[in-house]
């Protein structure tokens, strides 16, 4: 993305054009380069503004808890007629959500410990549609320069077996396992989104741990999503509102799988929670830092 001073020796160029023209054009042609190159240049001021152009504690980061918060009294019955506002059941009965918070919580804490301070938790209480419309335009509205949507994983209800747990009747699915990363091709920076992902998915697995595969096409247990990347669990997800409405390079990552029953364990623990907020720390590092050795290289070529 050029740089301002890049900019400016740009507009610098048009404007001798422009007063070139002007001699031989009448001077409502002039105005009208004049605001087509104005126009152009804002779109490149916008389009710059990434995170490789500012300081570390200015990047702006968004930590998108996913779901909603489970009500007093709520219930959520396998083979409900709609989802589960709190996301995924998870083996024990524990909501989605909880395992959310508690993830996104320790991410923000590994971020800010890195210098990260603009790094921020958003939740909300508006369910559906209208509420992931919301935190995609909170986001938008907060001049993100990372968005992160932060959730657990399950399979399909239909492929859910029962087992008592202390006495009441749950569901599991153990035969899948593993963290998955989401990105979506209607996102304006999709491909910033990708890079972003196989940064955290290379940090992840050299972390120790491994993608699942629930969700390719040929799995019924799963979104059957076709792979962005399937060397490194990314998935293209169409339809994901928080994805495809931010405006900012977004990932949506699965952290593990919570019917699964040893991994609902494993991703309780606190060494498991710190093994993916540094793998996020370092991902977003390297992403940044990578902008930010673009941008010298663009300001090198615009000066020389």
């Amino acid at each position: 993305m050029p740089s301002a001073a890049a900019a400016q020796n740009y507009v610098r160029s048009e404007l001798m054009l422009i007063a070139r023209a002007m001699l031989k054009t009448r001077r409502s042609a002039a105005r009208f380069v004049i605001s087509a190159i104005v126009c152009s240049l804002q779109n490149q001021i916008v389009l710059g503004a990434t995170c490789g152009s500012k300081a570390i504690k200015d990047i702006v980061i968004v930590l998108d808890v996913g779901h909603i918060a489970r009500q007093p009294g709520e219930q959520c019955q396998r083979l409900m007629p709609t989802s589960c506002p709190s996301g995924q059941t998870s083996a024990r009965g524990v909501p989605e959500y909880d395992f959310n918070l508690t993830l996104a919580q320790r991410i923000k804490e590994e971020l800010v410990g890195a210098g990260f301070n603009s790094t921020y938790v958003m939740t909300t209480l508006v369910n559906g549609t209208s509420g992931l419309n919301r935190r995609a335009d909170r986001a938008n509205d907060m001049h993100a320069d990372i968005f992160l949507s932060i959730h657990h994983d399950g399979v399909r209800n239909e492929y859910l077996k029962p087992w008592l747990y202390h006495g009441e009747e749950h569901f599991f699915f153990d035969d899948s396992k593993g963290f998955s990363l989401h990105i979506s091709p209607k996102n304006t920076r999709y491909e910033e989104s990708l890079n972003l992902a196989r940064m955290l998915a290379d940090q992840l697995i050299r972390g120790g741990l491994h993608f699942t595969t629930v969700h390719e096409p040929s799995n019924p247990t799963g979104a059957r999503a076709p792979f962005a990347d399937p060397t490194r669990g990314i998935y293209r997800r169409d339809r994901l509102l928080v994805l495809s409405k931010t405006e900012m390079p977004a990932v949506l990552l699965e952290a593990g799988v919570i019917v699964n029953r040893d991994e609902e364990l494993v991703v309780t623990t606190p060494a498991y929670r710190t093994t993916i907020a540094t793998a996020i720390v370092e991902a977003v590092t390297k992403f940044c830092n990578a902008a930010r050795d673009r941008g010298v290289q663009g300001r090198q070529r615009s000066a020389g």
